[in-house]
C-alpha cells in the first residue's frame, strides 16, 4: 500500500467516535432551541424559544487508556499526512498554517509579529483575513494579546470574516476574546454579532466587563463541515461603532470529547466551566489543560477537602486536567450536598452537563462512596459509586432554566458524605442551513480571480441571510443555491469569470466594471435569462 494512502486511511479511522460505555434514559423531555439572541458578556447564553422535544440521556464514562493512546497515534499519523501532502510551493503563510493545523491556531488580532505568552505562541492574523484596520490599545502594562485589535469601520460590508483551514469532520474549540481599551476614543464598546460559517452564534456585548476593567471571552465547540471554517463579525441594529476583536483561538479537540452530541446539527456554546473548592485565578493550558480550556474557580458555603491521589485524565472522555480533581466540595456523612451551580441564571434551553467526582482519600478498598445525583430537582444519576479513580457523569441534552441546584444524596451505607470536584455546562446551539458546497467553492474561486471584490466576500455567501455577500442573491427555499449576481459598478477588474458551475444562476449583472477578455462560452449560453456583462 502506498505510504500516503496508509496515512489517509489512518486519518479516516481517527474520526470514528469511540463507543459509549453505559446509557440510562432520563425522565422528561428535552426542548431544543430555535434561534439565538443576546448573550451576557462573560457567559454566552442564547435566549431561546421551545420548538420540538426529544428525550435526554445521561452517561457515566471512563475510557480505555489503550484506546486513547491508539487515537493519539492515529492523529499523529494524520498530522504527518497533512504536512507531507501539502504542496511545497505554498506561500509562507500556508507553511505557517501547515505547522499549526494539527494543534490549532492562536491568533493575535492586529499584531505585526509573533508573541509567546503563557507558553502559547500567538501569530498575527494576516493571511486569515483581508479586511479591517488595526489599532493599538493604550492601556499600560497590558498583556501582548490584548495590546492590539482589528476593527471594521466599513459600514457597507455585511460581515467581516476570518477564514481558517481545518480538517473536515474534526472537532474544535473556538474562543474569541475582546478588550475594547477605547481604541476608537469612545467610552462604551460596540455591540455586534458573531457568526460561525453560516450560523449566528451569539451577540457580543462587552460593556459590563470593560467597565470593570475585564476582558470578555466566548467559547463554542464545533465540528468542521469543510476544509475551511469561517468566523465572522457583523453589525446589528444595536451597533453604533466599529466591531472589533482582540484574539481568536481554534484548538483541535480529541474525538471522544463532548461526545453524544450530533455535531453535524449542533454546536456547544460554553456557559460555565468550574473547579470546585477554589478561589482565585483561572486554570488553563500546559500541564493543566492541553486544550487550553478555562477552568474558573468556584466555592460556596460548603466545606472543601484536598484530594490525596491523582486521576488519569486519559480515562475520561472529556480529558479533564488533573488539577480540577485536587479539591472537592463535600459535607458530613449522611447529609445531602447541595450546590447552586452555575452561578448565573440560565435561559430556558437545552444543555450538555458534565460533572466530575473523585473520592479524596488515599486509594484503598475503603475509598469509595455512593450517592444519587439530581440536577434541577430531577434524577441525573442514581447510585453513583465514586472511588479514588474518579468518574465523570454527563447528560447530552438536559432542559434547564433559571437558577439550577445540584443535589447529591448519600446512600444509607455510604461511609462518608458526597463530593463534587468540577463541572461543565454548555448550551446546545442548533446549526442552521448552509449554502450548497459546489456554489460556495465557485464563489470562493470567483473572489480569488477578481481584483477588488467586495470586502464581505468571505464565509458563507448566502447565510445568515441578512449577512449574505454584497451583490449575491440566493434561493429562498429548498437547497440554498446562488441564483443571482448583481455586481454592477463595483469597481471589479480582471478577466470576465467563467461561472458554469453556478448551475442555478439566472441573473448576472457585471456592467460598469473594468473586466477584460472575451465572454466565456458558458456565459453566452446564459444570455436571455437576465445576463448583462458590460
Amino acid at each position: 500500500m502506498p505510504l500516503p494512502t496508509f496515512f489517509l486511511l489512518l486519518c479516516l479511522l481517527s474520526v470514528v467516535p469511540p463507543p459509549l460505555h453505559a446509557a440510562l434514559p432520563l425522565p422528561g423531555g428535552l426542548c431544543l432551541p430555535t434561534f439565538l439572541s443576546v448573550s451576557d458578556a462573560n457567559l454566552p447564553f442564547c435566549v431561546q424559544e421551545k420548538q420540538s422535544c426529544d428525550h435526554s440521556k445521561i452517561f457515566m464514562s471512563r475510557k480505555s487508556t489503550i484506546t486513547f493512546q491508539l487515537q493519539l497515534f492515529i492523529r499523529f499519523c494524520c498530522c504527518i499526512y497533512l504536512v507531507v501532502m501539502t504542496p511545497e510551493d505554498s506561500p509562507p503563510i500556508s507553511l505557517l498554517k501547515r505547522e499549526l493545523t494539527c494543534a490549532g491556531y492562536y491568533i493575535n488580532c492586529g499584531a505585526s509579529q509573533e508573541e509567546t505568552t503563557g507558553g502559547i505562541q500567538w501569530i498575527p492574523d494576516e493571511g486569515f483575513i483581508n479586511v479591517g484596520n488595526v489599532s493599538k490599545i493604550g492601556t499600560p502594562d497590558i498583556v501582548p494579546i490584548l495590546a492590539t485589535v482589528r476593527y471594521f469601520p466599513d459600514e457597507s460590508a455585511r460581515k467581516y470574516c476570518y477564514s481558517i483551514p481545518v480538517a473536515r469532520g474534526a472537532k474544535y474549540l473556538i474562543r474569541s476574546t475582546y478588550y475594547y481599551g477605547s481604541f476608537d476614543g469612545g467610552e462604551k464598546p460596540p455591540v455586534f454579532d458573531q457568526i460561525i460559517d453560516g450560523t449566528k452564534w451569539s451577540t457580543v456585548n462587552t460593556a459590563e466587563n470593560y467597565a470593570s476593567g475585564l476582558t470578555a471571552y466566548y467559547e463554542i465547540v464545533v465540528a468542521a463541515q469543510g476544509r475551511t471554517l469561517s468566523f465572522c463579525l457583523a453589525r446589528n441594529n444595536q451597533t453604533t461603532s466599529s466591531p472589533f476583536i482582540s484574539a481568536l483561538e481554534l484548538v483541535s479537540l480529541e474525538d471522544s470529547m463532548y461526545n453524544g452530541t450530533d455535531f453535524t446539527k449542533y454546536a456547544l456554546s460554553t456557559v460555565a466551566r468550574h473547579r470546585f473548592g477554589y478561589g482565585g485565578e483561572i486554570v488553563r493550558f500546559g500541564a493543566y489543560d492541553p486544550f487550553n480550556r478555562y477552568w474558573e474557580a468556584f466555592t460556596d458555603s460548603n466545606p472543601y477537602v484536598e484530594c490525596h491521589s491523582n486521576v488519569t485524565p486519559s480515562e475520561f472522555w472529556n480529558l479533564p486536567p488533573v488539577t480540577v480533581f485536587q479539591r472537592a466540595l463535600t459535607t458530613s456523612r449522611g447529609k445531602k450536598l447541595a450546590v447552586q451551580w452555575p452561578p448565573a441564571t440560565l435561559p430556558s434551553a437545552a444543555y450538555y452537563v458534565a460533572l466530575y467526582f473523585q473520592d479524596n482519600r488515599t486509594p484503598s478498598p475503603f475509598s469509595w462512596r455512593v450517592f444519587d445525583v439530581a440536577v434541577d430537582g430531577r434524577e441525573f444519576y442514581k447510585g453513583l459509586n465514586v472511588s479514588a479513580e474518579g468518574v465523570m457523569v454527563y447528560g447530552t441534552q438536559w432542559s434547564l432554566s433559571g437558577k439550577v441546584e445540584i443535589v447529591m444524596t448519600p446512600s444509607s451505607d455510604s461511609p462518608v458524605g458526597p463530593v463534587i470536584n468540577a463541572a461543565e455546562i454548555l448550551q446546545i446551539v442548533p446549526f442552521g442551513e448552509k449554502t450548497i458546497t459546489r456554489d460556495v467553492i465557485s464563489m470562493e474561486e470567483l473572489s480569488r480571480n477578481l481584483k477588488n471584490p467586495p470586502p464581505d466576500w468571505r464565509g458563507d455567501p448566502c447565510l445568515p441571510r441578512q449577512h449574505s455577500w454584497t451583490g449575491v442573491s440566493c434561493s429562498q427555499s429548498g437547497s440554498i443555491r446562488i441564483v443571482g449576481l448583481w455586481l454592477s459598478g463595483n469597481k471589479l477588474s480582471g478577466p470576465i469569470p467563467e461561472m458554469s458551475s453556478l448551475r442555478n444562476l439566472v441573473s448576472l449583472y457585471l456592467q460598469n466594471n473594468k473586466l477584460t477578455g472575451n465572454v466565456p462560452e458558458s456565459l453566452k449560453k446564459k444570455t436571455g435569462v437576465g445576463v448583462d456583462i458590460k
